[in-house]
């Protein structure tokens, strides 16, 4: 398999266990992971490869995960997002 042929995932979230055990089991899946830990990691690593794929936390610690979903729409529309968070809050 071409790494042109390989899944690029993103994965962003500031829980380094949860990151790290995730990108680990998403590997074995067949996709090649990026990660970052912040809107602004998250913004670098996907402009150094942008990802076809990204799970990306609500809460981080430099702000939201919805500034990173904007950021990452920009560098590739086609790009399929899932939000995940372990924030209980119904606004959200």
């Amino acid at each position: 398999m071409t790494n042109e042929a390989l899944k690029q995932l993103l994965i962003v979230d500031d829980d380094a266990p949860l990151r790290n055990r995730l990108a680990r089991a998403m590997e074995r899946k067949g996709f090649v992971v990026a990660t970052a830990e912040s809107v602004k990691d998250a913004i670098s690593e996907a402009k150094k490869l942008p990802p076809d794929y990204a799970v990306v936390d609500l809460r981080l610690t430099d702000g939201y995960g919805l500034v990173a979903v904007e950021a990452l729409r920009e560098i590739n529309p086609g790009m399929r997002i899932i939000i995940l968070t372990a924030y209980g809050n119904i606004a959200s």
